[in-house]
């Protein structure tokens, strides 16, 4: 009984210690969204606690919000991202940033940042859930050159990004 007592408390103890040290972030917290309309309009939504990442690679972020994405490379091929609490690994974690600007509390703009510490071009797909259409609708974004940050703007007032179909491609 003396073993199994002392086995089930170093067992305890590892995996304690393995969650404490771990930097995944999968879940966000619950998330009130407030976003400026015009100088005396809001919208307001009250999101759930939900995955950053979802499906194969898709990266779901609203605005307000920082996320940090680890990938996995194998050779030049991106196999898996992840969301983690903070950059402990600067070479393969890219920073994404998703703004509203607002000037005298009107809204005047979005913004979507990509920090890229590859030595490669990031390429990628984006979709947008638009507050006035209430749907996804795809979108243009130019490819995130190699060890540099990316700024992609629209004028819509846009609840959520969904970006997806991550990959790299040589530097030129």
């Amino acid at each position: 009984m003396k073993h199994f007592v002392l086995f089930y408390f170093f067992l305890v103890l590892y995996f304690g210690t393995i969650a404490q040290t771990s930097n995944y972030k999968d879940m966000r917290p619950p998330l009130n969204l407030k976003l400026a309309v015009s100088d005396s309009t809001f919208y307001e939504s009250s999101i759930t606690s939900s995955r950053y990442v979802n499906g194969p690679n898709v990266l779901q972020i609203y605005p307000g919000e920082t996320v940090y994405i680890e990938v996995e490379l194998v050779g030049d091929s991106i196999m898996s991202i992840r969301s983690v609490a903070e950059i402990k690994y600067p070479g393969k974690t890219l920073e994404i940033e998703f703004t509203q600007n607002v000037v005298d509390k009107k809204h005047e703009g979005m913004m979507l940042k990509i920090k890229n510490p590859f030595n490669m071009d990031l390429n990628y797909s984006a979709r947008m859930f638009l507050m006035r259409e209430n749907k996804w609708v795809n979108t243009s974004v130019l490819p995130v050159t190699a060890n540099l940050s990316h700024y992609e703007t629209w004028p819509d007032i846009i609840t959520s990004m969904g970006l997806y179909k991550w990959s790299f491609s040589k530097k030129r």
